[in-house]
């Protein structure tokens, strides 16, 4: 059926088009989509199973860090601000500041985009021209159902764009200029998203100038909408560029052909493609296959994959173009941040779909070449292997965020306020690992490594990264004895200390400074998120003459 409506589209487009004497309107061409109710099915399915994993998942800190930059701006221009240091452009935190006008509870953060999520998943199955078997598996994969729909991050506005951009696009010749401003959207999500909107905006000028009819209304709209494009990118691109005093603890390439960082880089096309988490509660950004990324074993086989992906393809040079610009830009965009989470290479497998999907729309070039025809009957075999791998990882994903909880840090400020302990002041250090629990108590913690108050973390150079802990107890003791005679000093891992001086413990009870009386209250194993540890110690200013050093170990 999809083969057939492409050929009566390029029929179409050629049988009307106008005379010079009689110029006329060109038709906007209906493709069939997607029956309603299988969609509404589908998606409603959907919902359901992601509305389970959001009540269970616990979130972790970089969800909070998008909620406090917006929680804690008076405007606008001071959420752009905010941003500085962010390397993200602002349009997620841009729906946040308003959800945060209206309330301080971050689960509306998550029921926001839970609604994100199904509205790409409901417009994927209404208008994809795909099999319905291939619906089914991509929107209850991995990426979809659990890394875009459970964890509350930007990156399921992208794809909400990106969908909405592929649903117009059979009908582009009159949809220029709202295609340009989704495109303009779609670059103010993620980096990952600019590469993948200014790729589909090149395969749209292409599109224009060698498949379309020209005609001076469409070449305006185009323009116009090329024109707010660029204006997207060129705002996206200033909010993500780093200040120079940002100190974010990123590894920079330095060199264009570090052949093992690439080695790494080519190895995430296999596990995005084929993702499959290991079965333990550390399961997130892990996965079965291997531990080591710089096996030329595991590098071959993400290129057989990659080739594979070309060869399918090879019969549309529009859509290979497209495949090959998104894939080779967010290997590059990986390669120079060594950033490769799940999360970031994600939006391989989403680069995939969108060019099967926008293939459907595009005639098949004839070859006389056997590699033609073996990308055609590979097509669906591949896509099938590759959403099927991707159910598989879902079902571990969510058998361990069940089973498991993702970050201790609610537990954390539930036990706070449950203990009337919220009143006193937070003192937390590491403070990104302490600042989810600015959100729960819904006020400023003090950040040692800033000397200042604050709620979401400021990447830049004024933040000391390698505070020691004398440094920590100096700044813990003048932040007392400016007033604060009881705090709470929460910190991400205990000192330890000796009482016989050679055996080492964790500090449970201490005296730092003479005058400072240290007592461990509780402390919280990590979940998923492997390094969020919490110890809880109640600091209070005390006598030295009254302190029972039969209880206490001293620390100078």
């Amino acid at each position: 059926m999809a083969s057939k409506n492409k050929k009566k589209f390029y029929q179409q487009s050629k049988a009307a088009a106008p005379s010079p004497a009689q110029p006329q309107p060109r038709k906007e061409i209906k493709l069939a989509a997607t029956p309603v109710r299988f969609a509404l099915i589908v998606t409603a399915v959907f919902f359901v199973i992601a509305l389970i994993g959001m009540l269970s998942h616990e979130m972790w800190r970089d969800e909070h860090q998008a909620w406090l930059v917006a929680r804690d701006a008076n405007s606008l221009s001071q959420l752009l601000d905010n941003m500085n240091y962010e390397g993200n452009p602002a349009l997620w935190h841009f729906f946040l500041y308003w959800i945060t006008r209206v309330t301080h509870d971050p689960i509306y953060m998550q029921v926001f985009h839970l609604l994100v999520a199904t509205s790409f998943i409901f417009i994927f199955n209404r208008y994809a021209p795909i099999s319905n078997l291939h619906k089914i598996l991509f929107s209850f994969g991995y990426f979809p159902l659990y890394e875009y729909a459970v964890i509350s991050r930007s990156y399921a506005l992208g794809i909400l764009l990106v969908f909405g951009i592929c649903a117009l696009y059979k009908n582009r010749m009159t949809k220029y200029i709202l295609i340009g401003i989704l495109l303009a959207l779609l670059a103010n999500v993620t980096i990952y998203a600019v590469v993948i909107a200014c790729c589909i905006a090149g395969i749209l000028v292409l599109d224009y100038f060698l498949y379309q009819q020209k005609n001076r209304k469409a070449m305006m709209q185009l323009a116009i909408g090329l024109f707010i494009f660029i204006l997207g990118v060129a705002f996206s691109l200033y909010q993500i560029w780093p200040d120079k005093d940002n100190s974010f603890p990123a590894l920079y390439a330095s060199s264009l052909f570090d052949l093992p960082r690439w080695g790494e880089v080519l190895s995430k096309l296999f596990t995005t493609y084929l993702y499959i988490p290991q079965i333990e509660e550390h399961f997130w950004n892990t996965t079965i296959y291997f531990k080591d990324t710089l096996s030329a074993g595991w590098v071959l086989l993400s290129i057989i994959l990659f080739a594979a992906g070309i060869l399918v393809f090879l019969r549309k040079p529009l859509i290979l173009l497209l495949y090959l610009g998104t894939t080779i830009g967010l290997f590059s965009v990986y390669y120079y941040t060594a950033l490769m989470h799940s999360r970031y290479c994600g939006y391989l497998l989403i680069a995939l779909v969108v060019c099967y999907w926008l293939s459907e729309y595009y005639p098949e070039k004839k070859y006389h070449s056997n590699l033609a025809g073996l990308g055609k009957r590979i097509s669906k075999p591949f896509f099938t292997t590759i959403l099927s791998f991707s159910v598989i990882g879902a079902i571990v994903a969510y058998a361990m965020e069940m089973q498991y909880k993702f970050s201790p840090s609610k537990e954390v400020a539930n036990y706070i306020k449950e203990n009337k302990l919220d009143s006193l002041p937070v003192v937390g250090i590491t403070d990104f690992t302490i600042s989810p629990l600015a959100t729960y108590l819904d006020k400023k913690l003090f950040y040692p490594q800033m000397n200042d108050f604050g709620s979401f973390i400021i990447w830049s150079k004024r933040r000391n990264d390698q505070m020691n802990f004398q440094e920590a107890v100096a700044l813990l003791g003048a932040f007392i004895d400016k007033g604060n005679q009881r705090v709470l000093w929460i910190k991400d891992s205990a000192p330890q200390v000796s009482s016989d001086g050679t055996s080492q413990q964790d500090m449970e009870k201490a005296i730092l400074r003479n005058d400072l009386q240290v007592d461990l209250l509780k402390k919280w194993s990590p979940g998923i998120v492997g390094d969020e540890v919490y110890f809880i110690y109640l600091v209070q200013k005390v006598d030295p003459a009254k302190v029972d050093y039969s209880k206490y170990i001293k620390i100078n």
